[in-house]
């Protein structure tokens, strides 16, 4: 008999030992399935913002883009009406110098020469007539008239090749 109470004795402890391990276990399940919904909640609040904050960035870059367009176009327009104004000026530099006598047009360039803007006389030259171009160039030192000349060759091959 003693066998006996001891043995359900015995049994009765391992029942209520596997119940409690099992109320642990479902303990253990409620908190997790509890963390679950708050990491769901959590993560959809974050997509929700990180979508709002690309849409947003989407709008800047949009913008961004219109206005780099915008900047271009009037950069475009500006640089033509730039150039326009550039061959007005130079058409009547070119007036003039084509109205000038040969000694004054001689003085002007060799100051500019002198100031090292040969480049600038050079432009000045090829827009000239020949029979002028001529004149002065009997006018320059040999030099002047050289440099003036290689230059002129230079710029004629290049003409020739586009």
């Amino acid at each position: 008999m003693r066998i006996i109470i001891l043995g359900l004795f015995f049994l009765l402890h391992l029942s209520n030992a596997a119940v409690m391990q099992e109320g642990e276990f479902v303990k253990e399940r409620m908190e997790l399935e509890k963390l679950k919904k708050e990491l769901d909640i959590f993560y959809k609040e974050k997509e929700t913002q990180y979508k709002a904050q690309l849409a947003e960035l989407q709008a800047l870059d949009t913008q961004i883009k219109s206005n780099l367009q915008a900047i271009e176009d009037t950069k475009k327009a500006n640089d033509k009406v730039l150039a326009e104004i550039e061959l007005k000026i130079k058409s009547k530099a070119m007036n003039l110098y084509g109205k000038m006598k040969e000694k004054l047009v001689y003085k002007i360039l060799q100051e500019k020469i002198d100031n090292g803007n040969i480049n600038d006389v050079f432009d000045i030259i090829v827009r000239l007539k020949d029979k002028r171009v001529m004149k002065l160039m009997k006018m320059f030192d040999t030099k002047t008239s050289t440099e003036l000349m290689n230059m002129m060759s230079e710029y004629k091959k290049s003409k020739g090749k586009e």
